[in-house]
């Protein structure tokens, strides 16, 4: 039986590699992390540190020569590496949605709207007849805010935030209790992008589901989600509720990420963080981000610092945090 208050999702000690000729490419190190009902959680930082494989390794979605190479996904009480591929494969969408990061990669651009939708239905044993999957479908792009007559067109006749909202529709067809976002607003404009996000910001509401956004922009995260976990090498080096890390951040690169973000008052100046992340199958001994941190000292060169916690849904992996 589920407690109230229990995680809906549980991550622990997940491990992602890639057979590689020079050997082991470990993306995701030893990750844990759990996700409240409705919560909000991101999962930030530059390209390559994870996130994507992170949320891939999620819907046990690793193609080879990527392994998933040890630890264990909770769903409530159902522990994903233990299920047959059947099995994960219904779970997807009924339990665990994702909605892509490339919209227009994502829909089948020789079939409509309304038969990708009422496909994702079907493969999970749901029947309806012709009006009940054309009332339901209608409904659906209601949710996301898309005019019925959007149905019956066709990928190529819709907008980018038309495209995007209309995979919000697929993810969320069979009432999935969470709802990974793997950048969801990527060459999408301001305006369309603030439309996607409070798109799923509404659905999410309607269904009572949790939400994981994956991405880069801390504007946009700071906005939306609860709590951040930030990802530097395959690691979850921070997570903190959202305000917490915008205005203490514990972690260096977490701070430096934060320092990035162009303000009103240094207008005209722009910061970035110096150097650039490791190879992933050549990373440095010791802390992963000490070559680039101006706080590095002679211990983070040769201890990896563990994660541990400092407060309520806080954690973080740096010696000196």
């Amino acid at each position: 039986m589920t407690l109230p208050n229990a995680p809906v999702l549980r991550v622990e000690a997940l491990r992602v590699a890639y057979d590689h000729p020079l050997g082991l490419v470990r993306a995701v190190d030893e990750v844990s992390f759990s996700l409240r009902p409705h919560e909000r959680f991101g999962l930030a930082g530059e390209s390559g540190s994870g996130k994507s494989t992170m949320a891939l390794a999620i819907l046990r979605m690793i193609k080879p020569p990527g392994h998933i190479d040890g630890g264990e996904v909770w769903l409530e009480e159902i522990a994903l590496s233990q299920l047959t591929p059947e099995a994960i494969r219904r779970l997807r969408l009924a339990g665990i949605a994702m909605v892509p990061q490339g919209s227009m990669n994502s829909l089948n651009p020789v079939v409509r709207i309304r038969d990708q939708i009422g496909d994702a239905i079907a493969d999970h044993g749901t029947r309806l007849s012709r009006q009940d999957l054309i009332a339901r479908v209608r409904s659906l792009l209601s949710q996301v805010g898309l005019p019925a007559d959007t149905a019956d067109k066709y990928p190529h006749e819709l907008s980018g935030g038309m495209k995007q909202r209309a995979c919000i529709a697929i993810a969320i067809c069979l009432r999935p209790k969470v709802i990974i976002a793997d950048e969801p607003t990527s060459a999408l404009d301001v305006v369309v992008q603030r439309q996607v996000m409070e798109t799923l910001g509404n659905v999410q509401a309607e269904l009572g589901a949790a939400v994981i956004l994956v991405g880069h922009d801390m504007g946009l995260m700071a906005q939306f989600v609860d709590r951040l976990g930030i990802m530097y090498a395959g690691r979850l080096v921070e997570v903190a509720p959202i305000r917490d890390i915008i205005t203490a951040p514990r972690h260096p690169y977490t701070r430096l990420l934060i320092d990035s973000l162009p303000s009103l008052e240094r207008r005209g100046t722009l910061r970035g963080i110096p150097g650039l992340a490791p190879l992933l199958r050549a990373l440095p001994p010791g802390c992963a981000f000490h070559p680039r941190c101006p706080r590095a000292e002679e211990r983070c060169t040769s201890d990896k610092p563990a994660v541990r916690p400092i407060g309520p849904d806080a954690t973080v992996a740096c010696h000196f945090a």
